[in-house]
């Protein structure tokens, strides 16, 4: 697991494609997330991490600290339901894995890195919205096991993202997301 960096930010865009389809992100997009890793600039602040050997990218954890971000990539934010602020809280714009290494913990490992960076900068909570229709329900697994807890379903949450979704095969993407709130443990 290495922190996000802007030579990488090539390469990531393919495994972006490859990962959860085609023009989910666009490369301004992969550029501006690079940007909202870190609290104003601050490259030893990375919120952001990737899984990789050598030169090839296996996984990606987004995540953007407090005060970066404002709402997901689709529709749908409850914060009147969370324990803490909008100002308090970090987000987990995205974690994807190769199939190669799927199953095997990579996916908590980036997020709790990323949970540890962000509690050294004074964050309360982590809030994110997991893909209910993830394969074996993977996605919201992981989280529940991390310590999430649900908020809300959201239905047709990516439904304005122009992307070719790997389950749907075609825009619009019809797709469930699970808000989901992890309180940061004191002293963490």
């Amino acid at each position: 697991m290495v922190p996000l960096k802007e030579q990488d930010l090539g390469r990531l865009k393919e495994f972006t494609d490859r990962a959860i389809g085609t023009g989910y992100y666009s490369n301004e997009e992969i550029q501006d997330i690079f940007q909202r890793s870190t609290p104003d600039g601050q490259p030893q602040k990375m919120c952001s991490f990737l899984l990789k050997r050598d030169d090839e990218i296996f996984g990606v954890r987004f995540t953007f600290p407090p005060g970066r971000w404002s709402h997901g990539k689709g529709e749908g934010l409850t914060p009147s339901r969370w324990p803490h602020t909008l100002s308090e809280t970090g987000y987990f714009q995205s974690l994807f894995l190769d199939e190669r290494v799927q199953g095997q913990g990579w996916g908590s490992k980036l997020s709790l890195k990323a949970v540890e960076v962000l509690a050294s900068m004074g964050a309360k909570g982590v809030v994110c919205h997991s893909w209910k229709e993830s394969p074996g329900g993977s996605s919201t697994k992981y989280l529940l096991k991390m310590g999430f807890q649900p908020i809300k379903e959201h239905p047709l949450y990516w439904q304005h993202v122009d992307y070719n979704c790997t389950r749907c095969l075609k825009p619009p993407c019809q797709c469930t997301a699970i808000e989901m709130y992890y309180e940061i443990p004191r002293g963490k």
